[in-house]
């Protein structure tokens, strides 16, 4: 049910954070606590929960959201998404980390729909490699020379008022999708070709299984 893997995730991701998070926090407050007043003590700790872990709430928001668009039927499914991928890309939300989630959910959506119909794409992919892979390396560094400090989600927003800023966004999300293929392609190839080391499948499968709490120390 809905509410069984709502609860599942959220002791999958949001538990382990809520005990750094205290960790973390507790240790501060007893380095700072002569130097900190209550009020700016207390509003720094909501930013740390929410700030400093956001890709944490990003990706449970975007599970639930992708949750509620897959109890769809299949036929619509993939429509569904879509939409409201865009719409939640599009919505002028600008307060604490919604930008920020709003910015990760599109990708989110695009990682989902790709394991949906795997084969599919994994046939195309085969079939036209190199040229994908030039055509995704040339975007990749087209955007990368565009790029600059108000293309980054933290300064925009992502919210688009006018043709400055629509390039930005669709800069931002542009350039992130393609260079995202490239690098997943490199370690792909990677790999191929140290699969069968033993320290190489440590690294991806051991500390693979690691990376949230990687993400929470280094946060």
């Amino acid at each position: 049910s809905f509410t069984r893997a709502a609860s599942d995730r959220a002791k999958q991701l949001l538990l382990p954070m809520l005990f750094w998070w205290t960790f973390m926090e507790t240790v501060k407050l007893a380095a700072l606590w002569r130097a900190t007043s209550i009020t700016s003590g207390l509003l720094g700790f909501l930013d740390d929960f929410a700030g400093t872990y956001w890709f944490i709430w990003a990706t449970f928001v975007s599970y639930l959201l992708i949750k509620i668009s897959s109890r769809l039927r299949l036929d619509q499914r993939s429509w569904v998404i879509s939409g409201v991928a865009i719409l939640v890309a599009l919505a002028p939300l600008t307060f604490s980390i919604s930008p920020l989630i709003r910015f990760t959910y599109p990708f989110f959506c695009f990682g989902f729909l790709l394991a949906q119909s795997r084969e599919r794409w994994t046939s195309t992919w085969r079939r036209h490699k190199p040229l994908l892979v030039l055509f995704l390396s040339i975007v990749t560094c087209v955007c990368f020379l565009a790029w600059g400090k108000d293309t980054y989600v933290y300064n925009n927003l992502g919210v688009i008022h006018d043709l400055r800023s629509a390039k930005d966004v669709l800069l931002m999300f542009v350039g992130s999708a393609a260079a995202s293929a490239i690098v997943i392609e490199l370690l792909l190839q990677c790999w191929s070709l140290g699969h069968s080391n033993r320290m190489a499948r440590f690294i991806a499968v051991e500390l693979g299984q690691t990376t949230l709490l990687l993400y929470l120390v280094q946060g």
